[in-house]
């Protein structure tokens, strides 16, 4: 049996489909108590039905839910994880959470425990231009300077090696930017919308792209992969394309948009002046991006997916320019 948390969720959506292709055990999902059962029937409305596919009610915050819900499971696959609000909310919408699932785990029989990470979390501030970012790179430093998602999908992933340690065969699979139909293209790593326009930030960047599907072929793959317990993986797709394509092929798919193009140079005297009036101000003037930010997304660096190509045995099957035109053609004309 299987366990996934966040099939609800974008990428935990594709995993669940990807999985109920395959012939085997149930698929167990766990979801809120309360849950809209509308909204699950719609969930598996269409999914192939190669395996069973059950609902598990439960609260991250009820151990002794948790613990039943991982009875007779050979694989936990946990992709949920808050994506907004506060430190202290994601610490425990996302922490408190997974150490919570981690204990139940921990006295179960599980032949693997799968923790979906984030690119995030890796220190790149620091690297020299041009540098390849890789699972060797230092992990962030500083999360407090970034935002309360760095913050806590780092704390998470420490949290989950830690179990490892304490001999729970945890594997986590970090993916850069997971994208496809119905999300946004136009990520912050291309720009930001401000005042009516799009200030485009990206330049010649390389954005660390996964399309959905390849993403979750990869987070499957990391569940039966063998002498992959205790890795770390990061997950991009192949031949990535900078901002500035995106950009481009966005415009010409698309539409016509109002945008500013901000180079790198003024774009770190910008942030410098706001953090400066933002002091100054006392904090009246919020920051919108310091330079230790603009560093840490702006900054012109490459993205490595070798190891987990070399591991997983795993390669993207949708091209970067066939997922870049499903998700184009998805978007709203302008």
């Amino acid at each position: 049996m299987i366990l996934i948390t966040g099939a609800t969720g974008f990428l935990g959506r594709s995993v669940l489909r990807r999985l109920a292709q395959q012939p085997g055990e149930t698929l167990r999902c766990l979801v809120r108590p309360g849950s809209d059962p509308d909204e699950l029937a719609a969930l598996i409305k269409d999914l192939p039905s190669g395996r069973a596919i059950e609902f598990f009610p439960a609260s991250f915050n009820n151990l002794d839910a948790l613990k039943r819900a991982v009875e007779d499971v050979s694989i936990v696959y946990h992709i949920a994880a808050s994506k907004s609000g506060s430190f202290a909310a994601q610490t425990a919408n996302t922490v408190v959470s997974t150490e919570n699932l981690l204990l139940a785990c921990k006295d179960a029989n599980l032949a693997r425990f799968v923790l979906v990470g984030s690119f995030a979390v890796m220190g790149v501030a620091g690297l020299p231009k041009g540098a390849v970012v890789d699972e060797s790179t230092p992990l962030e430093a500083h999360p407090e300077w970034r935002d309360p998602y760095t913050y806590a999908k780092l704390r998470q992933e420490r949290l989950a090696l830690d179990y490892w340690r304490q001999g729970v065969l945890v594997v986590v699979v970090r993916p850069g930017v997971i994208y496809g139909p119905g999300e946004p293209v136009l990520t912050t790593r291309v720009g930001v919308s401000m005042f009516g326009w799009f200030l485009f930030l990206g330049g010649a960047n390389f954005v660390p792209l996964t399309y959905v599907d390849n993403c979750a072929d990869a987070v499957i793959a990391a569940g039966v992969a063998e002498d992959v317990v205790g890795e770390v993986l990061n997950v991009c797709d192949n031949d990535l394309p900078t901002a500035r394509q995106i950009f481009r092929l966005y415009r010409r798919r698309v539409g016509w948009i109002r945008f500013f193009p901000i180079a790198l140079p003024l774009l770190k005297l910008i942030a410098r002046v706001n953090v400066w009036y933002s002091e100054k101000s006392g904090g009246n003037l919020p920051i919108v991006f310091s330079p230790y930010q603009v560093d840490t997304a702006w900054k012109f660096l490459r993205f490595s997916n070798a190891k987990a190509t070399k591991c997983l045995g795993w390669q993207p099957r949708v091209s970067i320019k066939e997922g870049l035109e499903l998700v184009l053609a998805s978007q709203p004309k302008t």
